[in-house]
């Protein structure tokens, strides 16, 4: 049995951007699994690299030739191939002839004629020769750049190729490189080529040259130097983000700590933490609880000879800091409440205005908010949270940190002597999980207005562009309200935003937040979010409905309702009106339901005012027996039209009320 075959592939290149890593990887990815799965091409594994100077994948266990097709072939028209007589034509024999086949092929569909040909397998080698280049030119780059003239466009300017299968090279030609077995180690430690013959022989010599290839490789190797600095008694801010950004700095990332000036631990320590990290891609480091003047980073120079490179981290971290400390040494001369004045100066938006203008109307909605959820004794804190929320976007420190804002609001309030619950309430506004109320309101205030003046000005969210996060921020909404349990009516709100910038609420603004409600509740069961998208204006409402309904759905008695539901819903979706007059009733049966109706309302209504849907939804069940004999008796449709109105109108009544839990002719029926 001959050994599975295994390609790799590597593109040399000069430094990769970092803004593009993801989007190579992911391009990477998707066209070469597609490619091979829409060849029917089998293997058993994939794995793709990236270091800031190559990148390239692995594919093991590829069979020796492509898999035979069948591919159909589409000759002329039937009335051109044949004649009056049946006969083939010239046209249909030359296409016949040019295909290798015989009329006996021949296939008619849909009034043409059709052939079937066998087309035999490739070697993979061929394949892969025709098919890496391609897929490696089509890739797309956001700012790629151009060579030889403009001849050339990529994400940047490649230096070697190599392509092995099986140790042997796959002779391909791409950005007119030809391909090899060569590839180079580390810049600082080896500049010179040298020959690879395997897919282990490449990792293995790559590791001795210093090149950790694999992206997920280098972050590993990171984090073990971090562990192993801890074990000096330190903890190390080990930032995610950070850590994944000097992966893909760094072809083999080395630690090295150095110290900043003392003086600088008396600021903020979010202030020293995002100077280090922001200038210099550093990590702070802690002892106990408290900051020290320790730093530590990762240089992409393997050598042992690091002084050097540590004396540079310091000066230029010292450096920062001291801007840092001049900046919010400048800041505190002022109270955080005198930065509004800027705002007028900064512009939200185009269409919208100023900053300033976005506080009012943000202060504006904050008590709307405070009117519904009836706030009142918490007002003056919720709204001085909302006119201090965005006073530190003037502060000389968050001009050059805006990564800070919100943070040096809360920072400089404090200082100021605010209240905790507002100066955190001015950093949680920005947050999808706020603890404070007041960052809460405040974040809900201005999240709609953001949502509402955009797309009153018409910056629509659509396919994969949203470019202002309209639809996190929605979702956000709907998560802060579901934490508080908060029974907000949001088209209030929204018609209230619209109302403050002078224009009429945008009718595809409705059906943004519905589509948004159904996605946010798919959580629970895709069916039971459709069922209750239409409660999107009162989401705490929709949230418990659906979770009520997912808890009583293997319930026979809940099944019952469902069908009970369904014959009320169908036969009187399409009547507007829900007008009736009982004493037209003439069946029994309907005087019955109508009892019953009578009866449940209320403690339906009740148990929805009171947010326990369970209850509601036990109340409703108890209609189902009323609504099948009303069913088995009276004839809805009848010929006297007064009376079909009567009794559509008397329905349509109860579909309302069933509607307030939800449109339960979505739920699936249960396969039991």
């Amino acid at each position: 049995m001959s050994k599975p075959n295994e390609f790799l592939f590597e593109l040399g290149v000069e430094e990769l951007p970092t803004t593009e890593i993801n989007g190579l990887i992911q391009q990477l990815s998707d066209k070469i699994q597609n490619t091979l799965s829409n060849e029917g091409i089998n293997y058993e594994k994939f794995q793709i690299f990236v270091a800031p100077r190559r990148f390239g994948f692995v594919i093991e266990g590829l069979p020796d030739s492509t898999p035979e097709k069948n591919i159909e072939k589409k000759g002329p028209a039937v009335n051109i191939a044949f004649d009056e007589s049946n006969k083939p034509t010239k046209a249909l024999l030359g296409f016949l002839k040019s295909n290798n086949s015989t009329l006996e092929e021949v296939k008619i569909i849909d009034n043409y004629v059709y052939i079937t040909k066998t087309q035999n397998g490739l070697p993979i080698e061929d394949f892969l020769k025709v098919t890496v280049p391609s897929i490696i030119t089509s890739l797309k780059f956001r700012k790629p750049m151009k060579w030889a003239d403009g001849k050339y466009e990529f994400v940047r300017i490649p230096h070697h190729v190599l392509a092995l299968l099986n140790g042997k090279i796959v002779e391909m030609e791409i950005f007119e490189i030809k391909s090899s077995n060569k590839t180079v180690g580390h810049r600082f430690v080896m500049d010179e080529y040298f020959e690879v013959n395997s897919v282990q022989d490449y990792f293995d010599k790559l590791s001795k040259y210093y090149v950790i290839p694999k992206l997920e490789d280098r972050i590993k190797f990171i984090k073990s130097q971090l562990e192993e600095f801890e074990t000096n008694g330190y903890t190390i801010d080990k930032d995610e983000e950070l850590i994944q950004e000097v992966a893909i700095l760094t072809e083999y990332p080395k630690l090295i700590s150095g110290t900043f000036l003392e003086k600088y631990l008396t600021l903020p320590e979010e202030l020293i933490k995002t100077t280090i990290k922001h200038h210099q891609r550093s990590f702070t480091v802690h002892s106990g609880n408290k900051i020290t003047n320790t730093f530590v980073a990762f240089i992409d120079m393997p050598m042992d000879e690091l002084g050097n490179a540590k004396k540079g981290y310091e000066r230029v971290i010292n450096a920062r800091l001291e801007d840092a400390r001049y900046y919010y040494e400048k800041d505190i001369h002022f109270k955080l409440e005198s930065f509004n004045e800027k705002l007028k100066e900064i512009v939200f938006q185009k269409e919208l205005g100023t900053l300033y203008d976005k506080i009012s109307r943000i202060e504006q909605l904050s008590k709307k908010i405070i009117e519904i959820l009836e706030l009142e004794k918490i007002s003056d804190n919720i709204l001085r949270t909302a006119k201090l929320c965005k006073a530190d976007i003037g502060t000389h420190v968050v001009y050059e940190f805006p990564e800070l804002q919100g943070i040096m609001g809360r920072i400089y309030a404090l200082k100021d002597g605010e209240a905790e619950n507002i100066a955190y309430g001015i950093e949680e506004h920005y947050s999808s999980n706020p603890s404070t109320v007041e960052g809460a309101v405040v974040g809900i205030a201005d999240r709609i207005d953001t949502i509402v003046g955009n797309f009153i000005i018409g910056n629509i969210p659509s396919g994969s562009k949203d470019p202002y996060g309209l639809r996190s921020k929605t979702d956000d909404i709907f998560s802060i309200i579901e934490k508080f349990s908060w029974d907000l009516d949001l088209k209030i709100l929204l018609e209230k935003a619209a109302e403050l910038l002078g224009k009429e609420l945008p009718t595809t603004l409705i059906e943004f937040f519905e589509n948004r409600f159904e996605l946010y509740n798919s959580n629970v069961r895709y069916d039971i979010a459709r069922a209750v998208k239409h409660l999107w204006s009162t989401p705490l409402r929709g949230i418990l409905s659906a979770k009520a309904i997912y808890k009583l759905l293997e319930k026979e008695e809940f099944e019952h309702l469902l069908v009970g539901f369904e014959r009320v819903h169908n036969i009187s979706k399409k009547h507007i009106s829900e007008h009736f007059d009982s004493a037209k009733f003439v069946e029994e049966e309907e005087k019955k339901l109508l009892q019953k109706y009578i009866e449940v309302k209320p403690l339906v209504l009740d148990a929805i005012k009171h947010l326990n849907f369970e209850n509601a939804l036990e109340k409703l069940i108890e209609l189902r027996p009323y609504i099948d004999e009303y069913f088995d008796k009276v004839f809805v449709m009848c010929e006297d039209e007064d009376l079909r109105m009567n009794r559509l109108g008397f329905l349509k009544n109860i579909d309302m009320l069933f509607m307030e839990i939800g449109d339960l002719t979505l739920i699936e029926h249960s396969q039991n």
